[in-house]
């Protein structure tokens, strides 16, 4: 017999969502946030294990079902929030306020109400459900610290994932990596009087506009560089600073930006890149370059014919009644961390999240209902599919 899809209760859903916006979380520290969701978890049928690598950043891994032959299949999604102030928490015309409601408390209120739904089933589910919340999740402030030392430390296996974010109407089979990158451009001696400084001595600011000439001229070599599904790689750079009166000759520039890599290229390759471009321009100008990049995600790519991929297609066409078309993306999630470091399918869907991160945020009720719909169909689709037929063929 099919495996019947139980009913959710998606004023529970509300609920839980309101509860957990409610509780500040900005990354750093989510210990009030992971407590709660610890009790909801378990009060909702999961056995849960918490793990501290980081102080004040817990790590929440539940269970729910067992190994009986069928799919195992892991829920991702992070606690912590970024730190932009937020109206206090509502319900109003049919969407809750607050931030984190779709970034993303509302998804771990989904996967909540998906274990309640299917522990109140009469249909047995054979298999099981993993849940992972992590803390760390929000750059710059979390760079997925905690989710790396938990797949390091922790031996997860499951058939497939989802990541409760990212994706809402297209399949995400592959991600560019990012990195942080910060530029310290100094010269010897102290800023100075312009007429009074040493003869020749080198300006800051003149090295600084060289290195965006530099990292530009590498963007044009990069644009020729096609990324299947994606796009290209790049730098950019968002700020520069140096100087502090008009007339008197710096010691020192700034200049910070991203750098979004190709999949299958790790972070140590790219950093690589930029310090010998660097190491150039310090030594044309007789300056010192200091370099402190920082791994925000590797990217990764998915086999665009595993059966997982093709699961969700029809699960989301159940759930919403939209196909889902396959796409490669320049922004980056947590599936980065999961696919490289469990060889398996990892996916991205979740509520719509076009305000996360603005100046007010909240996710549609409706959202929620069809992302835990969708979950429920995935589950169901590998129930009856044989979801272990997907486990290390991404």
């Amino acid at each position: 017999m099919p495996f019947q899809l139980p009913q959710l209760n998606v004023n529970r859903i509300v609920r839980d969502t309101l509860e957990l916006v409610r509780i500040e979380s900005i990354t750093g520290n989510t210990n009030e946030i992971a407590k709660r969701y610890h009790d909801m978890l378990r009060e909702a049928g999961c056995q849960v294990q918490q793990y501290e690598w980081i102080k004040d950043n817990p790590t929440l891994v539940a269970t729910y079902g067992d190994d009986s032959g069928g799919p195992v299949i892991l829920f991702n999604g992070h606690m912590d929030v970024v730190p932009i102030p937020h109206e206090p928490a509502e319900v109003r015309d049919g969407r809750i306020y607050g931030r984190g409601a779709c970034d993303m408390k509302g998804s771990l209120a989904c996967v909540l109400e998906v274990v309640r739904a299917m522990r109140q089933s009469e249909d047995r589910f054979t298999g099981k459900l993993i849940i992972v919340a992590n803390s760390l999740h929000e750059s710059p402030g979390g760079r997925g610290e905690d989710l790396v030392a938990l797949t390091d430390n922790v031996k997860l296996e499951a058939d497939a994932a989802i990541v409760m974010e990212g994706a809402t109407r297209d399949c995400t089979i592959a991600q560019l990596g990012s990195a942080t990158f910060l530029i310290t451009i100094k010269r010897e001696g102290e800023p100075s009087h312009q007429l009074f400084s040493p003869p020749g001595a080198a300006h800051p600011i003149e090295v600084a506009s060289e290195a965006v000439r530099m990292l530009r001229e590498r963007n044009a070599e990069l644009e020729k560089e096609w990324i299947e599904d994606i796009g290209h790689a790049s730098y950019f750079i968002g700020s520069m600073h140096s100087g502090q009166f008009y007339n008197q000759l710096p010691n020192r520039a700034v200049l910070e930006g991203v750098r979004r890599y190709r999949p299958e290229q790790n972070f140590a390759e790219v950093e690589d890149e930029l310090r010998l471009l660097l190491d150039a321009l310090a030594s044309r100008f007789g300056v010192e370059i200091d370099l402190d990049m920082r791994k925000v995600r590797d990217g990764y790519r998915l086999d665009s014919a595993n059966p997982a991929i093709s699961a969700l297609q029809r699960a989301v066409r159940e759930a919403r009644g939209i196909e889902l078309p396959l796409a490669g993306k320049k922004v980056v999630t947590d599936a980065g961390i999961l696919a490289r470091a469990m060889n398996i399918p990892v996916l991205c869907h979740g509520p719509d999240q076009s305000t996360a991160h603005g100046e007010v945020e909240y996710v549609e009720i409706r959202e929620l209902e069809l992302a835990a719909q969708a979950y429920l169909q995935f589950i169901r689709e590998l129930v009856e599919t044989g979801g272990s037929s997907s486990r290390n063929a991404s």
